[in-house]
């Protein structure tokens, strides 16, 4: 069943929108450090994906999604990222790549005596 047309509802989202450019928070240095907590940061980012789905299990599956994405498959300082090692050297983002296969030739030419 389709959600009823609210028009307080998308005027609020307008409004937010204009008005979110012009909002100048003074935060002290302590609230700077609370935004920056991750438990804060899940917390916030779990209640903005929550008013939109109203359920509260697809949005937790929603989240841990997200946040797989960000700080794990896309995160190139993570162990577990989708980027290849090669391209990571390429563009500077880690110094030294140990190619696996050229150690196996190298150690495979030592051996061999031919």
């Amino acid at each position: 069943m389709n959600a009823p047309f609210d028009p307080i509802l998308i005027g609020s989202i307008i409004i937010m929108q204009i008005g979110a450019k012009h909002l100048d928070f003074e935060l002290t240095d302590f609230q700077k450090k609370l935004l920056k907590n991750n438990i804060v940061q899940f917390l916030i980012f779990f209640c903005i994906v929550y008013m939109p789905i109203r359920d509260f299990f697809k949005t937790f599956i929603i989240v841990c999604i997200s946040y797989l994405l960000i700080y794990v498959f896309f995160n190139e300082k993570h162990k577990y990222n989708m980027f290849s090692k090669k391209l990571l050297q390429a563009e500077g983002i880690i110094k030294e790549y140990n190619n696996i296969k050229n150690k196996y030739y190298d150690n495979i030419k030592k051996i061999n005596i031919y």
